[in-house]
């Protein structure tokens, strides 16, 4: 039998370990359930795969994110290790023949959804594999005082109760202490090891730069570095009009974002990736599981939603322990927008109760009646029906479905997604052609501004109303004209629809646990004064010390390298 060192030199190529990837590895094989936290790029993935290896198993994979785990099921069968995927796209055919595969051996790792694993007849079948490991990536997803909590995580409580004598290894890369205990009351880990490294990054200077013109700034700095870049943007128009801006200025430039072709996204990727285009402007969807050791910058053009979010993704900066910066621009203006947005994320119980009304009058519920009956439900329409600024509505409507009263369907918030690709010769030559595709196209040149430049999130009714036709004929069209080159058309999956899972109530007696908003509300706001301390640098000497303690760090030493530390050493001298 190998040693965890022959199986780290055979299919990684490395000698030794990184710091806790053995503990972690240790603990697991001894049978134990852990809780990792180990920054970005300290090789969680390894701590999941080697032991399973190690004890030729199964392990089953639970993570939020398609991309990433179609990311790792790539790198290990470049590794001839098996693995699949069975989030994303596939038939209910494909997912027959990969789990008769798996009956009979043929993988060694599973990566799966929460929503995959909270199917009744998935975890019937799970029973007759020989799991050794369910590793739980982005565990922090699990905690409803976490940044990024989602209710789905929720359920994975059910490792325990189905699967008692199965090791769990939760893994995150940001969770503050208050997270990382309600990570293991959720997950009913008993006798739980919690085994971290240090969140100090001594390479990284963390910078925070007001500045009265941000792409002013921006070109300053890309002037001034030689290596990789990646510049995080927060929307999808953001990063499309940076890049094309960037690239006006004569900067190489790729970029990606979850609402971009996933053949265009995996080739921009690879472009970064060789080297070819130095610079990636890019969303929060890029960088998961992005193992690029020669990163000299990470920059953020628009402000982050959290200091996790923004820990993280700085975090991707110069894994290879050389030099790096983690710079952050930001105006007056971004401060203002960030701040009205962030008081849109909790609205108050009485807006939530409002929409709640406006919902049921929506579908055309009476009081009374409608347990378990499932509705059309289109957010644009309704939103656009009752005059609801969009955020707020979604945070409503999702606080509503949290506390049990609604459940919406996967499509209900995701729209249609268009972006017109085809040059304006092409266009021209289309529509002699074409005419009555012609006028749709054109349609939603008029109706959607920057369509050209990004893609632009669309509606199918609204479209059918411009064009006075019925909605199957304007689906149709965007298929033709995707099949001919014109857009790209990424259609929502299917009907969006709500259903409601008790009889409607009256708003003013619809029930909302104060208690649980009240104090979930609080921790929010809490993390948005500590993100709004970091930013100002408020009683702050150093920024790798104030993450650091954020994230529960004891007596973190001071960097020496962040923009406070250079200024408190310059007016030293």
């Amino acid at each position: 039998m190998k040693t965890a060192e022959e199986i780290l030199k055979q299919y990684w190529g490395y000698e030794t370990f990184r710091p806790q990837q053995l503990a972690v590895i240790n603990a697991v094989i001894e049978g134990k359930d852990v809780l990792t936290l180990l920054p970005t790029g300290g090789g969680k993935s390894l701590c999941f795969q080697l032991p399973t290896l190690l004890q030729n198993g199964i392990c089953v994979i639970i993570s939020p994110l398609i991309a990433l785990m179609q990311d790792q099921v790539k790198d290990l069968l470049s590794k001839n290790i098996s693995a699949v995927n069975l989030g994303g796209e596939i038939s209910q055919a494909q997912e027959d023949l990969i789990l008769e595969d798996a009956l009979k051996g043929k993988y060694h790792f599973i990566y799966c959804s929460p929503e995959k694993l909270a199917q009744k007849g998935f975890q019937n079948f799970l029973q007759n594999l020989p799991i050794t490991l369910f590793a739980i990536d982005e565990a922090h997803c699990i905690s409803q005082w976490g940044y990024d909590f989602r209710p789905s995580y929720r359920k994975l409580d059910i490792l325990k109760k189905s699967f008692p004598k199965v090791p769990v290894l939760a893994m995150t890369a940001s969770a503050i202490p208050l997270v990382q205990a309600d990570i293991m009351k959720e997950l009913k880990l008993s006798n739980c090891s919690l085994i971290t490294d240090s969140f100090l990054r001594p390479n990284i200077s963390y910078q925070v730069q007001k500045v009265p013109v941000k792409l002013q700034a921006l070109r300053k700095q890309l002037n001034e570095t030689t290596g990789s870049v990646i510049i995080y943007c927060t929307t999808r128009n953001s990063v499309a009009q940076l890049a094309l801006l960037l690239k006006d200025y004569g900067y190489a430039v790729a970029q990606y974002h979850a609402g971009m072709p996933i053949a265009l996204r995996q080739s921009m990727q690879a472009e970064w990736m060789n080297n070819q285009t130095p610079i990636i402007v890019c969303t929060s969807a890029f960088g998961m599981g992005i193992n690029k050791p020669d990163v000299r910058a990470v920059i953020h053009f628009d402000l982050p939603n959290s200091l996790e979010q923004y820990y993280q993704e700085a975090g991707r900066a110069g894994r290879d322990g050389l030099a790096a910066q983690a710079i952050l621009f930001f105006q007056q203006n971004d401060w203002e927008y960030w701040t009205q947005l962030q008081e849109k994320k909790y609205p108050a119980i009485e807006m939530i109760k409002s929409v709640y009304q406006d919902l049921a009058d929506f579908v055309q519920l009476p009081i009374g009646i409608g347990e378990k009956q499932q509705f059309i439900f289109e957010f644009d329409a309704f939103c656009l029906r009752f005059k609801l600024d969009k955020i707020i509505a979604r945070n409503a409507l999702q606080w509503i479905e949290q506390e049990g009263h609604v459940k919406f369907s996967a499509s209900s918030f995701k729209p249609s997604v268009v972006q017109v690709v085809a040059d304006r010769f092409s266009i021209e030559q289309f529509e002699k052609n074409n005419p009555i595709a012609g006028v749709v196209l054109q349609t939603l040149l008029r109706t959607y501004g920057g369509i050209i430049d990004a893609p632009q999130f669309i509606n199918e009714n609204l479209l059918a109303t411009l064009l006075q036709r019925d909605i199957a004929f304007v689906q149709k069209t965007l298929a033709f004209l995707e099949q001919t080159g014109q857009i790209t058309y990424d259609q929502k999956e299917n009907q969006p629809v709500v259903q409601f899972l008790w009889n409607r109530t009256a708003a003013a007696f619809m029930k909302i646990d104060l208690d649980n908003y009240q104090l979930r509300k609080a921790a929010f706001l809490k993390r948005i004064d500590h993100f709004s301390t970091y930013l100002w640098g408020h009683n702050i000497e150093c920024r790798s010390v104030y993450l650091a303690s954020y994230f529960g760090e004891k007596n973190p030493s001071k960097c020496k390298i962040c923009d406070l530390c250079r200024a408190r050493a310059n007016k030293a001298i």
